[in-house]
């Protein structure tokens, strides 16, 4: 999978797209970043503090796998934005964050379509 594509094709689904980006397990971004034009909310250092508790948390999702399935994507609400979080491969993750007013259902599935 192509990860600078995939973010590009993540920006064209919807203007409400804030943020998109790929990022390993060593927390290193691989591609992507926030959408041309807009304010970044949350410096690096703290987005990159993020990140890392993502992917511990989404370690602890996949250790449920066997009571109820493999996780497939997470969603958190905040005042301000909502942040989905999706599992690529080789313990990568997808980090998209948008408004609040971006229909979630219609995300979800372009997201799953293009990964």
């Amino acid at each position: 999978m192509e990860y600078e594509q995939l973010c590009k094709s993540i920006f064209d689904i919807d203007k409400q797209i804030r943020f998109a980006a790929v990022y390993n397990s060593k927390i290193e971004k691989v591609a992507g970043g926030i959408r041309k034009g807009v304010k970044t909310l949350i410096p690096e250092s703290i987005t990159k503090l993020s990140v890392e508790q993502s992917f511990i948390r989404w370690n602890t999702r996949i250790l449920m796998k066997d009571w109820i399935g493999s996780p497939k994507y997470a969603l958190a609400e905040y005042e301000k934005i909502k942040r989905f979080t999706f599992y690529l491969e080789k313990n990568t993750i997808l980090v998209i964050s948008t408004e609040l007013g971006m229909d979630n259902n219609l995300l979800i599935n372009k997201i799953i379509q293009l990964i």
